[in-house]
């Protein structure tokens, strides 16, 4: 028999287990970005209805009051 190892298994380059590596990575790194892509969308559209009045029709009535005021 001979002594002879298969290419994918040598630390040498190219080598499966390098190639593995980096596309689980990579993988890794575009789970983690869209997690953190929808955490930011979340929070923006929380922050968002923090500024917005709780009824949506306070701001219309305010203005029918200064309207009728004014004349």
């Amino acid at each position: 028999m001979t002594d002879k190892t298969d290419w994918w298994l040598k630390e040498e380059k190219p080598g499966l287990y390098m190639w593995i590596f980096t596309k689980m990575t990579l993988g890794a790194a575009y789970g983690a970005l869209l997690l953190a892509a929808i955490i930011f969308f979340i929070l923006a559209l929380k922050a968002l209805s923090g500024l917005l009045p709780e009824d949506p029709y306070a701001s219309l009535d305010l203005g029918r009051a200064l309207i009728a005021r004014l004349v």
